[in-house]
């Protein structure tokens, strides 16, 4: 009964190991990209980009096209994505009301902050007191210099504060690309932000239901709570507007920045529930002749366009459908128990691929697993490849419960005993103690019989 279990253990150890470097030799291609492919008429200019799928969750989305998306740039007022994220965060701590809590913009704020920038501002009155909701809003949709410095004041104590608190954050998100030196969108060579970076600060942000619909806006009228008269903004991101050139009917949302010369966009679309984000980075204002061009929002309409067009979203495990299994020690009930999906699990691949191509492999949390094991218990997790490439994970459970035996665990303790080398040890002495028993029984016996014929 122990010899076919010692036997599995010898196996699963030895698939572990395997599967352990398959692992540590797969993991380098952390997703599953394409080309975008380009013709006379469509080609992506910009020196960085990135096209993501936007699942329910943020841990659903799939990279799907990049290109250099770590390098940094000056992101002028697109770092408002990263600020009205870190904002909602500290509103949510400080338990504030958006639509009641208001912030006043003084004249200091204006002399130490603002004057001189050259930056884009509300006009906002000396003394002049929004809502929240008004300072994030037009922050959101507008450089708005005057009510980033009004609303980074409220919520931290001063600008610098705000600033020191967002870097701590864009750590703590991973944005390891991103650094910040101001709240007005002033760009220096301190400020800075990649395509991947503007990708995870979006996302957070979009978390907020707030934020996402302020990105989503074309304009917005504010009505100050006291010191000034009721005015409008539209959206600085023209891809949103109908009375622009560069008006795009499937974009949903997004923000715009740059410098003099260059200009990034983050921007998603839509079409029949499936949602795709572009992010364009370092987009030249002008051509080679020098004319003003639109090539930021040119490249960020070709790749959402490609991406509704061209992916598709498909199921590749269904939550609790069983995978495989596991041997379990020390449980009477059952030597194995089954892996299922934690979730339903899908993914987007480009139109026309074929799924039997994607390979499964699984990774334990153990080399071998002992009772009790809980029903719902993860054991492992399941990486799925196509191409060489992974494509999806998700954690596997154990679809019944395993509990412990201690008569069980008795006999495979007496059994791993018997084949342990201490036994093989004893066996060993024993053996000797028996050979040296007879050979001198052996001895004895012929001294006898010679000394009786003597």
């Amino acid at each position: 009964m122990t010899h076919p279990r010692l036997f599995h253990r010898v196996i699963g150890t030895v698939v572990l190991l395997a599967l352990l470097l398959t692992t540590v030799f797969s993991v380098s291609a952390e997703g599953l990209r394409y080309e975008f492919p380009e013709t006379e008429e469509a080609t992506i200019v910009s020196p960085s980009a990135m096209l993501l799928y936007m699942g329910i969750r943020p841990e659903q989305d799939v990279i799907l096209y990049e290109k250099a998306a770590d390098v940094r740039y000056q992101p002028g007022s697109l770092m408002r994505v990263a600020m009205m994220g870190y904002a909602m965060k500290l509103i949510t701590e400080q338990n504030l009301d958006i639509n009641t809590e208001t912030a006043e913009y003084t004249l200091y704020q204006f002399n130490h902050y603002v004057a001189g920038t050259g930056l884009h501002v509300a006009l906002m009155n000396f003394g002049e007191t929004w809502t929240l909701r008004d300072l994030l809003t037009v922050c959101t949709i507008q450089t708005a210099a005057d009510c980033a410095v009004a609303l980074a004041t409220k919520l931290s104590g001063s600008p610098e504060a705000f600033v020191d608190g967002l870097n701590a954050f864009s750590q703590e998100l991973g944005c390891s690309n991103s650094h910040f030196t101001n709240v007005m969108g002033l760009n220096d060579d301190g400020q800075y932000m990649s395509a991947r970076d503007v990708m995870t600060f979006t996302r957070h942000a979009m978390q907020y239901p707030e934020i996402k619909s302020m990105l989503e806006l074309t304009s917005w009228a504010v009505k100050p709570v006291s010191g000034g008269k009721t005015r409008s903004w539209p959206n600085s991101n023209d891809m949103l507007r109908e009375s622009t050139a560069v008006y795009y009917k499937y974009a949903v949302g997004g923000r715009t920045g740059g410098t003099l010369t260059e200009m990034s966009v983050v921007e998603y679309g839509s079409l029949d529930g499936y949602d795709y984000m572009a992010i364009v980075m370092g987009a030249p204002k002008k051509d080679e002749k020098g004319n003003l061009t639109n090539r930021a929002y040119t490249d960020a309409k070709q790749l959402i366009r490609w991406g509704l067009l061209d992916f598709t979203y498909e199921p590749l495990l269904r939550k609790n459908e069983p995978v495989g299994r596991v041997q379990v020690e020390n449980c009477a009930d059952r030597e194995y128990v089954s892996l299922v999906p934690t979730t339903d699990l899908d993914t987007v691949v480009k139109k026309g691929t074929d799924l039997k191509q994607v390979t499964r492999e699984i990774v334990y949390t153990k080399n071998e697993f002992v009772a009790p094991i809980k029903k719902g218990e993860v054991l492992g997790t399941m990486h799925l490849y196509l191409n060489g490439a992974r494509i999806a994970s998700v954690p596997l459970a154990s679809a019944e419960e395993a509990p412990y035996s201690g008569l069980t665990a008795f006999w495979n303790a007496v059994g791993d005993f018997l084949l342990s080398g201490w036994m093989l040890l004893i066996v060993f002495v024993i053996f000797l103690l028996i050979g040296g028993y007879v050979f001198l029984a052996i001895r004895y016996n012929r001294r006898r019989n010679r000394q009786s014929r003597s």
